[in-house]
């Protein structure tokens, strides 16, 4: 291992003794998306000593000075490469390097409560039109809810339910939503495979950061794939962005939010769904263009941004797909 490079644990391959009877062995592949050599990796990693199922675990590093594709001693592959793809690019290179049935997303600033992945993965088992599992993330205070699922509204403004609400008694039931919060979210292999879009891609590489979630989400959902919010399954996530702090954000990352929404659009909204909204859509956008104007006038190159990527998300857009089994 490097010098200073964090100790990350030992993950076991193969299910806990006591759950022999009621887990087979696939393991679930755990994919995580890192800046650099981020310390809090290892703390993401211990969660998962916490599962009785196995796992094959990836850590993709972006922006570090040496490309390398090490396996440790603990079994945790990582692949590091000078370059940043952002999430979507670095989620899409960890996905081809596993082969599990179940692929657990997961961030460097989340971490699983005991038994999460194994309820989430139980969920997937038992229904076989489930290609999701949203995870009840909570912030580390744990009184906070971070996510509960994210919910598109009717002016499809993807939004995680409940983010900032007191957690205690809200959102306690097994509820279909719209997306996943991929901080921490388990999905099933051959319905990420189902949901690729036009070019091809599980995570829409030209997003970068920033509802790429919900714009899969939307295609799992077209692709006839339920997404089911499981409270019994806790995470716990930290989240760069909090509400009340959007001047915390890097600009480029707040313009490419505003941007990416309008993409997430374009791919996926129907013509019929569009015509009913265009009016709202309009009166809405103007509304913000002008607090944009006032507050932070350089986030309106987020529209520049949409505009410019609006013939590649037409020609990623996909047919609605038939049923899941």
């Amino acid at each position: 291992m490097p010098q200073g490079q964090p100790h990350s644990p030992r993950l076991s391959t193969r299910p806990h003794p006591e759950s022999a009877a009621t887990h087979d062995l696939v393991k679930t592949s755990v994919v995580i998306v890192a800046l650099g050599e981020d310390p809090r990796v290892a703390q993401a990693l211990r969660s998962l000593q916490e599962q009785r199922s196995g796992v094959e675990c990836v850590v993709v590093h972006h922006a570090v000075q040496e490309e390398t594709s090490v396996r440790g001693a603990d079994g945790v592959l990582h692949l590091r490469t000078r370059a940043n793809r952002g999430f979507a690019g670095g989620f899409n290179r960890g996905l081809a390097a596993t082969e599990a049935a179940f692929v657990l997303s997961l961030n460097p600033d989340a971490s699983l409560a005991p038994g999460a992945l194994d309820a989430a993965r139980a969920l997937l088992e038992s229904d076989a039109r489930c290609g999701a599992v949203a995870l009840r993330l909570v912030r580390p205070d744990g009184v906070t809810l971070d996510s509960a699922g994210i919910a598109l509204g009717w002016l499809r403004r993807g939004r995680d339910r409940g983010i900032g609400q007191v957690a205690a008694g809200a959102f306690a039931a097994i509820e279909s939503v719209d997306a996943a919060c991929m901080a921490a979210a388990l999905f099933r292999r051959t319905a990420l495979e189902e949901a690729r879009d036009g070019a091809g891609e599980v995570l829409d590489e030209r997003f970068f950061a920033y509802k790429e979630d919900v714009d899969l989400g939307w295609r799992l959902r077209r692709a006839g794939w339920s997404i089911l919010y499981l409270p019994e399954a806790v995470a716990i996530h930290e989240r760069g962005w909090k509400e009340g702090a959007r001047r915390e954000v890097p600009q480029s990352l707040r313009t490419l939010s505003l941007g990416n929404r309008w993409l997430t659009i374009f791919k996926n909204e129907s013509v019929s769904g569009a015509l009913v909204r265009a009016v709202p859509w309009l009166a809405q956008e103007v509304l913000l263009a002008a607090w944009l104007l006032l507050s932070e006038p350089r986030s309106l190159a987020g529209y520049a941004h949409a505009l410019r990527g609006l013939g590649g998300s037409l020609c990623r857009r996909k047919p609605r797909g038939k049923s899941a089994p």
